[in-house]
């Protein structure tokens, strides 16, 4: 990657982020990333292309994560409480502004292909709590199910911090997000006990 584009991407992250993508100009963007206007175009035909470059970079950093947490061998339960504690941390601050994707999708102007991003991303982040929910052990359905609570319970939470402007929204979700596990687990009179360690290795 150019290191002009490099620049205009990191510059368009931090205002994008900071205002939205429909208060921020390019002639910003190309001041503040210290590139030539013509430099700008040869990377980007538009703004909206950089939005959803910026959508694109966003949703692999998020769905790298995501990743990295299925793989992990400790338990459920504490894979579960470390995504909205990590949420808690990323919204402590007074940079917060809420969800990238949320925000945007709201924007009219951002575009096709930003918007289609937005829903792939969506898509992607639902899947990932269903294959969280998964580990339960529960049933197809129960499962789905119990990915589908925990994905809103973790969204919503995600939206209702920036408009309260506190972070009990989160605080709420997470508390609500164990009892879920809990019943999953507890489901059925052949029930078995609920996957809170952490898996083993295989003995070789």
């Amino acid at each position: 990657m150019s290191k002009p584009r490099q620049r205009l991407l990191e510059t368009a992250t931090r205002l994008f982020t900071e205002r939205g993508y429909e208060c921020v100009g390019i002639n910003e963007i190309i001041e503040k990333a210290e590139v030539a206007k013509a430099s700008f175009y040869q990377h980007f035909p538009s703004k909206q292309d950089l939005c959803a470059a910026w959508l694109r970079e966003e949703a692999a950093r998020s769905e790298e994560c995501q990743r990295g947490v299925l793989a992990s061998r400790t338990s459920l339960r504490r894979k579960l409480a470390a995504q909205f504690d990590d949420l808690s941390c990323r919204v402590s601050g007074n940079c917060f502004r809420g969800c990238p994707f949320a925000v945007t999708a709201a924007m009219t102007e951002a575009g096709a292909e930003s918007r289609e991003i937005i829903r792939e991303h969506t898509e992607a982040s639902r899947r990932f709590w269903q294959d969280l929910a998964r580990e339960a052990g529960s049933s197809p359905a129960r499962t789905r199910d119990l990915g589908d609570a925990w994905f809103l319970l973790y969204t919503g939470a995600f939206t209702q911090v920036q408009n309260a402007g506190a972070a009990w929204p989160l605080e709420q979700a997470r508390k609500s997000a164990v009892p879920l596990l809990q019943a999953a687990c507890g489901e059925g009179a052949s029930a078995r006990p609920c996957p809170v360690r952490a898996r083993q290795p295989a003995a070789s």
